[in-house]
């Protein structure tokens, strides 16, 4: 039986990231509202709210997306770092450690997506000639 995702994408290093991304969204949106600590409404707070949205949709991208090119993959995939590390240092001057260590999540994700290699085994002109063939 095949799992909910395709094969291609069934990297465990992007679902790592992913569950970070969101941790990382869950914990800025609380350290924004929550009226507790020293950061709550402020403009950095927003910011690692959005920062943590987009990457949470990048993520998202990486791993639901079929039919992502190559191209843009990388591109994701070097935002999304740069993401991680802008969110653990805005995390770090805000004092939000809960959020540093959702970022230590995120990275750990995303190293283990660049040591597993490409994601398909099947080049595009391998394919091509597949799809000639029938």
């Amino acid at each position: 039986m095949t799992g909910i995702l395709p094969r291609s994408r069934s990297n465990i290093g992007v679902r790592i990231l992913l569950v970070g991304a969101a941790a990382g969204l869950a914990v800025a949106i609380f350290n924004f509202l929550w009226r507790g600590n020293g950061i709550h409404g402020t403009a950095g707070a927003l910011l690692v709210v959005i920062s943590s949205a987009l990457m949470l949709a990048a993520s998202c991208a990486l791993v639901f997306s079929d039919r992502i090119g190559r191209g843009l993959r990388g591109t994701l995939v070097v935002l999304i770092a740069l993401d991680i590390l802008g969110t653990g240092l805005a995390a770090y001057f805000l004092e939000a450690a809960w959020l540093i260590a959702a970022m230590a999540v995120a990275l750990i994700g995303w190293l283990v997506h660049l040591a597993s290699g490409p994601t398909s085994r099947q080049s595009p002109r391998d394919s091509m000639a597949q799809k000639g063939a029938e």
